[in-house]
């Protein structure tokens, strides 16, 4: 129940404003001046603050200090004569939150009170979620104890000090816009914005009017003023994933950003400034991008201020089994189960898999055995991954199990295998497969296959 402090010389009007109030329930209390209401203040918390602009015994100055100081910022509505507009305007700009006219209109009234209500909820909401998103993002609270992530968040916690370019290199599902916000909201701009923004979603006539915004009329359909995501991360950071599926053009734009910090609106001629970091991403070879003409070179080195590689989940030695029984405790909760164990077969069965789509694999995989799970423990079968053991080689012949394969997968395991075994030497593993060293390249580029000791897949 909100409470009310009504402050007016005029006794009938703070009657009517009580009474009218009161009637819906509120705990409602009155002052005749200034001095009044302060005392009031500091014996009572009040959701709401009414009062008129002027008293004669304190300047309006003094109660706006006295309602800011109080333990929680109330909704604040000053009551003027229309010749005392001034005053009102001066509150506004104190503190105060809206003004209304005499004589009150208790309709009026009603309607600005429950929009203050309204915007102080979501302000305190946007608070609480700025609060949680800061402990969400804090390195410290990353799933992982491998000496392969710990160094990826070294780097994180360094990189995030500074508004410095940086460019995320993995693959597909390792986390790298988790890791993009951690360095957003570890930083001196995480009160302002941080923009997300899927390059290859954006289909390329459309990209440029997304990223740098377009004026009313710069092309057919553009109906109204559209602001671009770099203007509204200005202050901020702006994450751009798949950066490589940009085109050279938008790739000309972006280089401007980052040289100068300035754009223009499609349609306009006007140079707007921006501050915005930018954070990029890409799971593929950007030495190779550059090689075969489909990303700037100019705009990679000004982008690589800072690289970080983020490992795939089979380099994560021991995370597995940690990340497993986190996904495992969200969503029993999220889906209202009591699963709360992995049988030990079926973690072996995890730890057995490739996991070529990494972390975010992993997460739909616990997901879906958690709803298939009849008890409280998930098994292999409600896993239901390909078990390896299973293919068994018989001299010259494959021996297909009954529940038959998923080829890409063993196919893609199997060149890991003999990647590994050489060394991730492509020639090597080539030997190991029986094939060209020409199409176990393609097959690499074909399933995303990188190593840091590739300078760029050949």
């Amino acid at each position: 129940m909100e409470s009310f402090l009504i402050i007016d010389s005029d006794a009938a009007l703070t009657k009517r404003l009580s009474h009218y109030f009161g009637a819906q329930g509120f705990y409602i209390e009155e002052a005749v001046n200034f001095s009044e209401a302060i005392e009031r203040l500091k014996q009572h918390v009040f959701d709401v603050v009414i009062s008129d602009v002027l008293s004669e015994d304190l300047p309006l100055d003094d109660l706006l200090k006295a309602v800011r100081e109080s333990k929680i910022s109330p909704v604040i509505i000053v009551m003027c004569e229309r010749e005392r507009i001034d005053e009102a305007i001066r509150a506004i700009r104190e503190g105060a939150t809206d003004f209304i006219h005499k004589p009150i209109n208790l309709a009026e009234l009603e309607v600005k009170v429950d929009k203050g209500i309204e915007l102080k909820r979501l302000d305190h909401e946007g608070q609480v979620l700025r609060g949680e998103r800061k402990l969400i993002y804090s390195t410290r609270n990353f799933i992982g104890k491998s000496a392969a992530i710990r160094d990826v968040l070294n780097l994180v916690e360094k990189v995030a000090k500074t508004s410095s370019s940086v460019i995320l290199l993995g693959e597909t599902g390792t986390g790298k816009e988790l890791l993009a916000g951690a360095i957003h909201y570890n930083s001196l701009r995480a009160k302002n914005a941080f923009v997300r923004v899927n390059c290859a979603t954006l289909p390329e006539t459309l990209i440029e009017s997304e990223l740098f915004g377009h004026e009313r009329g710069a092309f057919t359909g553009a109906e109204k003023l559209r602001i671009g995501r770099f203007e509204q991360g200005n202050g901020g950071t702006i994450f751009l994933d798949e950066i490589t599926d940009v085109s050279l053009q938008t790739q000309a734009k972006l280089l401007r950003v980052l040289q100068e910090h300035e754009l223009e609106r499609l349609g306009s001629n006007r140079t707007l400034r921006v501050d915005v970091r930018i954070i990029a991403a890409t799971n593929r070879d950007l030495t190779k991008e550059i090689a075969d003409g489909r990303f700037r070179e100019d705009l990679y080195y000004r982008l690589n201020v800072m690289s970080i590689t983020i490992p795939p989940l089979r380099e994560r030695e021991g995370d597995l089994e940690l990340l497993a029984h986190f996904f495992l405790r969200k969503y029993s909760s999220d889906l209202g189960k009591k699963v709360n164990r992995i049988d030990p077969a079926a973690l072996r069965l995890l730890e057995r898999h490739p996991w070529p789509g990494n972390i975010r694999e992993l997460e739909n995989a616990i997901e879906r055995a958690i709803i298939m799970a009849e008890t409280d423990t998930i098994t292999a079968k409600d896993l239901n991954l390909p078990v390896r053991q299973d293919i068994k080689a018989d001299g010259n012949v494959i021996r297909i199990p009954p529940g038959g394969i998923r080829w890409e997968e063993v196919e893609k395991d199997l060149i890991l295998q003999a990647l590994d075994m050489g060394g991730w030497v492509q020639k090597e593993a080539a030997r190991l497969l029986g094939l060209s060293s020409r199409v176990l390249n393609y097959k690499i580029k074909q399933f995303g296959i990188t190593h840091p000791n590739w300078k760029q897949n050949k």
